[in-house]
């Protein structure tokens, strides 16, 4: 199965983030299937940021309490057939729905063979026949994103190079959902899932806030550039107010992300950082480093030293961390544990192992909080 992932273009626009300059360049498409996937993933990513209309991760009885589902027929190995004819069969953790799996009769659209600009007109037989509006339309309303959905769906998977595609399996990842097409014999599958990150790959920081209750902790991972303006409006405007709403289960991590290629001082405060950690007083430097600017205009290492005394710390412990750059280890440890995760932009944040879609978004963060917690 063909799988791919896209991270820049439009959505770039949309969602207010610091990203990797070399990530932004991406690759000459091969075909017109990376070209549409990337279109696919970037409508998905935006429409993904307002996750508060989104089922999945939602109660699974809210669901099929809708509309969708009236007069559905249920079969004793739990596959739900609506009235359209569309078999649709829900999974669950903890009564969360966390997958869905919709099948559609499939005949291969015909009049699109050729070229990949092939247009086919709305509405049109050939846009008809193959079943894949059917789905399309299904995943739309199951998902609660309706046509903003269905639409760019539909046109992904017309698009010859898709065609072609579908009986070894497409797979496009928009986190946090991923979606799965394959055509198996006369059917069209689609899966659509939650995207989560297997807890083992993570790493350790000892950068962390511990939950008022510990034991079996729901864990918020912020991977965070210091120079990044969208890691600061993050630390100021919606930190603040999410950290007085964390349930008490909730450890927070911070883990550093320096995009040194776009920002060339942001290692040097990550590292000053580190050097304030060694004294116990890594959130306090933090939170300073993110409210005083000052030493992106002067000579960084001088407002790192003040910043440094301002909260009282051993000058001689803390110059000395900066000139030996002691906290240079605690760094690269967090870049590569974000380059083995795949990521390339600040701030990116994960609830366990499931990804924020728009981490300004207090309300979302508390709800996939809710969705972590009950599908452990």
């Amino acid at each position: 199965m063909l799988g791919w992932a896209w991270w820049g273009g439009p959505l770039l626009r949309m969602c207010a983030r610091c990203f990797a300059a070399e990530v932004r360049k991406s690759p000459a498409p091969a075909s017109m299937l990376w070209a549409m996937k990337r279109l696919l993933a970037a409508l998905l990513g935006a429409l993904l940021l307002p996750s508060a209309h989104a089922q999945l991760g939602q109660p699974t009885d809210a669901l099929l309490k809708s509309p969708l589902f009236v007069g559905a027929q249920t079969s004793r190995a739990g596959i739900i057939t609506l009235k359209s004819g569309v078999n649709v069969v829900l999974g669950q953790r903890g009564g969360r729905l966390t997958t869905v799996t919709i099948t559609t009769p499939y005949t291969e659209p015909q009049g699109i063979s050729g070229s990949s600009d092939t247009a086919v007109a709305a509405g049109s037989v050939e846009q008809r026949v193959g079943g894949s509006a059917l789905a399309a339309q299904t995943v739309g309303a199951v998902t609660g994103y309706g046509e903003g959905l269905s639409a760019p769906l539909l046109q992904f998977l017309r698009q010859p190079d898709v065609v072609k595609q579908l009986p070894q399996g497409v797979t496009v990842d928009a986190p946090p959902l991923t979606i799965q097409a394959q055509v198996q014999g006369r059917a069209l599958v689609l899966k659509l899932s939650m995207t989560q990150v297997p807890a083992g790959q993570f790493t350790a920081t000892k950068n962390l806030r511990p939950a008022a209750k510990p034991g079996k902790d729901v864990v918020l991972r912020v991977y965070s550039d210091f120079q990044c303006p969208y890691c600061q409006k993050l630390e100021l405007e919606t930190m603040p107010a999410l950290l007085r709403a964390l349930p008490d289960d909730v450890r927070v991590e911070f883990h550093q992300f320096p995009l040194e290629q776009i920002h060339p001082l942001a290692r040097p405060a990550a590292e000053a950082s580190e050097c304030a950690a060694q004294q116990g007083r890594f959130w306090d430097y933090k939170d300073a480093l993110f409210r005083d600017r000052s030493w992106l205009q002067n000579n960084p290492n001088e407002t790192f030293l003040r910043l440094a005394g301002d909260l009282k710390l051993d000058p001689g412990k803390f110059k000395d961390c900066l000139a030996l750059r002691g906290g240079k280890a605690g760094v690269d440890a967090g870049l590569a544990e974000a380059q083995q995760l795949g990521l390339n932009a600040t701030p990116t944040v994960f609830v366990d192992g499931y990804r924020v879609g728009n981490p300004f978004d207090t309300a979302a963060v508390l709800q996939l909080i809710d969705v972590a917690r009950a599908t452990r």
